[in-house]
């Protein structure tokens, strides 16, 4: 019985939607205008939202408000036997009804609208002692319009008979209400109930054993009153949100090109720079904004790049100068042993192309190490002191005169043992090519740090021969011969090797006794 190997299970990481993949195909500047612009319209659609929603609730308010000082007010007229109840201001609809379930008074198309009594809200209790009470807010859903004497309001196509201009007669003013009766139909509408008590020598159809009337007022407010007041703001809202945004996305656009065209033009001058143009600099703009860091940190990374290749070429010039010589005398020894072989000396002869080729080897070891890439060293332990003390004994088998002094019997470091040993062995070999009769070494150590010099009672240095000592190639005694001058290279490596240690390696000539010193310091193994 086999089973199927399963899968491991991998989480898919979602892709993007395709409406974000696009905007970030699209240039810089045109993503920062998208995105103020949907941020303007957003928050501009959401301010004139509330604006509008604001207006319009004050006017429902004021609305509501108003129509409660006209219940009052038209509900005393009512008590006090007043006839012709209307809205003197704006004509909002009213009908009075009494308890009998008369019709004492309309206005506005109330007697136009078929079965309005029924609809309204119940009649509030009257007050015992007063003639009114106070208004009660309510709703009411009007039925239809009330179309029995339909000929007389209608053209014969069926539409509505226009409204008068300055006639004011009775027949004109049914008109009117007629016309009003079909704009309330069917609609919901708030309505403000006032009971009235109208004392008996003011009513004319009594509804009471005194011979008082008892009825209800009821104001309907109209639902587009109040919209109207709102509607003003309606069409520059509308057109306003869109043509802001628009106008926010055309200035962000223009600002963010304004603010790249720096940085477009830093790219076309690093386009056009090449290995034979590394002086060139991009253009630095004179605000203080990231671009400015930017043309500035370009034009540092130019400097290093062009600092880096021009010592590339003097490397590969110094090293190919260096490596001519001995590369010309041994075809020199080969081509004469090859052209008169009678006459030469064929021992004295391999003699000197081994000599040529020790020397090539040894400029190409060093060449090599070098060109390493700056790696960090090996961690392991090795004993600094014992490392000198053994040098100082092999040079002194050699007949040089180096010299110890006293100093800790361990100094332990973490590195490269290969590399270290090489670093003391050109620095001693520096030093006796340089003495004229003695090279001293010492190690000294403060616990943390680990300090060995090596002073020679040579010529000491100038002060602007510290660091150029340190240069690749430099010899600053022309006059020596190369076998006894070396190959430039024996210090440069030198201080490749300490700063791969994370140590410093300086030389001075301010020691107690003339000559130059070479001061190495590295880190403890802690």
């Amino acid at each position: 019985m086999t089973t199927a190997r399963r899968r491991p299970w991998r989480r898919r990481t979602p892709a993007p939607p395709a409406l974000l993949r696009r905007l970030s195909g699209l240039p810089g500047h045109v993503r920062i205008a998208l995105v103020a612009g949907i941020t303007a319209l957003v928050l501009s659609g959401t301010g004139a939202w509330w604006l509008f929603q604001h207006v319009r609730e004050n006017a429902y308010r004021a609305t509501d408000n108003r129509a409660f000082e006209l219940s009052i007010q038209l509900a005393a007229q009512a008590a006090a036997g007043g006839e012709g109840l209307s809205d003197p201001l704006r004509g909002w609809p009213l009908i009075q009804i009494d308890r009998a379930g008369r019709t004492v008074a309309a206005a506005g198309g109330t007697e136009d609208l078929t079965g309005l009594a029924g609809r309204l809200p119940p009649p509030p209790e009257g007050p015992p002692r007063r003639a009114t009470g106070g208004p009660q807010r309510g709703t009411v859903r009007v039925g239809g319009v009330d179309e029995r004497d339909h000929d007389r309001f209608h053209r014969p196509d069926g539409t509505l008979k226009p409204p008068p201009v300055t006639n004011t007669s009775a027949e004109q003013k049914a008109l009117l209400d007629h016309r009003q009766a079909h704009v309330l139909a069917h609609r919901t509408m708030t309505v403000f109930a006032t009971a009235v008590h109208t004392p008996a020598h003011a009513c004319r159809r009594p509804t009471e054993a005194d011979g008082s009337c008892r009825s209800t007022l009821y104001v309907l407010v109209p639902p587009d009153d109040s919209e109207r007041a709102a509607d003003p703001l309606r069409v520059p809202l509308l057109a306003g949100v869109p043509l802001a945004a628009l106008l926010v996305a055309a200035l962000a656009w223009t600002a963010a090109r304004r603010s790249l065209r720096p940085v477009e033009a830093i790219r076309r001058e690093v386009a056009e720079i090449t290995d034979t143009s590394l002086d060139r600099r991009v253009p630095v703009p004179d605000a203080r904004d990231p671009v400015r860091r930017l043309a500035l940190t370009t034009n540092t990374t130019l400097d290093r790049l062009e600092a880096a290749v021009e010592a590339r070429r003097r490397f590969v010039a110094d090293a190919s100068h260096e490596l001519r010589s001995p590369v010309a005398a041994l075809r020199y020894e080969l081509e004469t042993a090859l052209a008169h072989p009678d006459t030469v000396d064929a021992h004295e002869t391999l003699r000197h192309a081994l000599t040529a080729t020790r020397r090539v080897h040894a400029l190409t070891e060093d060449l090599l190490l070098l060109a390493r890439p700056d790696r960090p060293a090996a961690r392991s332990l090795v004993d600094l002191a014992g490392l000198a003390a053994e040098l100082v004994h092999e040079y002194r088998h050699r007949g040089h005169s180096v010299s110890l002094r006293a100093g800790p019997d361990r100094a332990p470091v973490r590195g490269d043992g290969a590399q270290l040993h090489r670093l003391l062995r050109n620095l001693l070999d520096n030093a006796v090519r340089h003495a004229r009769t003695a090279v001293v070494l010492d190690v000294t150590t403060d616990g943390r740090t680990h300090t060995v010099t090596v002073h020679n009672d040579g010529t000491p240095l100038a002060p602007d021969e510290y660091e150029l000592v340190f240069e690749r190639f430099t010899r600053l005694d022309e006059a020596r011969a190369r076998d006894a001058g070396g190959s430039g290279l024996g210090l440069a490596i030198a201080r490749d090797i300490a700063e791969r240690h994370g140590g410093t390696l300086t030389a001075g000539s301010d020691h107690p006794r003339p000559g130059t010193t070479f001061t190495l310091v590295l880190p403890g193994s802690a």
